[in-house]
């Protein structure tokens, strides 16, 4: 049954980024190297405003993405490294467990995450973002910069975080070390930024 309160997003919140305790979600990438299996692990920080509440926020922790196929789970850590959200997606199906047991089951998991976050976390879209690419399935534009804006996000890519310098060409540079996104709403304005650590797989 999706959670629609401003009070459960704000519990869903705190779960996600500050809860302490030592009960954690199995990770996706404990269940080591498979065949055909691409994984990518790095840093998120987000800030979102609402709206229409006026809320605003900044949160910060650490990400695992692992994808077989169509079928994708995100896992969100706490600073300290503790998986405390998982995402999973597959076709036609979604759902969201926190480390406290709960579990949330939705069609998509940008409808589900935003119902339990407050923010949308843009999981289809990331599957070829991740890689300096647009996504199927939708229109797309080529920025100047090499950036894209496909479902009225807008996505740069960093070739060097370094240097900032950005990834000019999408289409033939090495995938990018950062992703920097940009989301005007409804119903959250969203700021999200991917720092890629590790890749493997493919």
């Amino acid at each position: 049954m999706p959670l629609r309160s401003g009070s459960t997003r704000a519990i869903a919140t705190s779960l996600l980024f500050f809860l302490a305790g030592c009960a954690t979600i199995p990770s996706a990438n404990n269940q080591g190297g498979l065949a055909g299996v691409r994984s990518i692990e790095g840093r998120l920080s987000v800030r979102y405003k609402d709206l229409e509440g006026g809320k605003e926020d900044a949160l910060s922790g650490r990400f695992e993405w692992t994808q077989r196929g169509d079928d994708v789970e995100l896992s969100l850590l706490d600073p300290l490294g503790q998986t405390v959200a998982l995402i999973r997606s597959a076709p036609g199906r979604s759902s969201i467990a926190f480390r406290d047991g709960r579990k949330v089951e939705g069609a998509t998991p940008e409808a589900l995450t935003q119902d339990t976050l407050g923010w949308t976390v843009p999981l289809s879209g990331l599957a070829s973002w991740l890689d300096g690419r647009a996504a199927a399935g939708s229109p797309a534009v080529t920025l100047a910069d090499g950036g894209l804006r496909q479902d009225n996000w807008t996505i740069r890519f960093v070739r060097d975080e370094t240097t900032g310098k950005r990834a000019v060409d999408a289409a033939t540079s090495a995938p990018p070390r950062r992703i920097d996104l940009r989301y005007p709403g409804p119903p959250a304005e969203i700021e999200m930024r991917l720092v890629i650590d590790q890749r493997s797989g493919q």
